[in-house]
């Protein structure tokens, strides 16, 4: 059986709908712009005479080595450059107490990865003896050996 009409007719898509769809975007927006810009309040803000990023602010720290043995155990603890004996932690505390006086806010311990975690917690405790609750930080190597 034949088809009847004209074969020779395109095909046409209603674009209505789209274009429906496109200005209610279009409305959309403009109201919210016009919102945004009520809550604006216009003012002469000062420029920065020096950025924030540039001003480095390194805080001072107090820097606890505990010096190896190679069985494991520790030969002393060096602070600042003071070196004490190994069981002496009341010193440890002292010169730990001095230093936060002095400005430091910061105590970095290092130990090496054979030290015997026994010495490491000693010292720990005896910084927390101070008082002030100083952040104590472990300092490691991200090299691989």
């Amino acid at each position: 059986m034949a088809r009847k009409g004209n074969p020779t007719s395109a095909i046409n898509a209603n674009m209505t709908p789209m274009i429906d769809v496109t200005f209610l975007l279009i409305v959309f927006f403009v109201v919210v712009s016009q919102i945004v810009d009520r809550n604006l309040v216009p003012l002469d803000l000062p420029s920065p005479e020096c950025a924030a990023s540039a001003v480095s602010k390194e805080t001072e720290r107090v820097t606890v080595n505990l010096v190896p043995l190679s069985s494991g155990d520790i030969a002393g603890i060096v602070v600042g450059g003071h070196t004490i004996a190994a069981d002496a932690m009341s010193e440890l505390t002292a010169i730990v107490n001095t230093r936060l006086q002095g400005g430091a806010t910061d105590v970095h311990l290092r130990a090496d990865r054979g030290t015997k975690y026994v010495y490491i917690h000693r010292a720990i405790e005896a910084i927390r003896e101070v008082g002030s609750s100083p952040r104590v930080q472990l300092v490691v190597s991200s090299d691989e050996r």
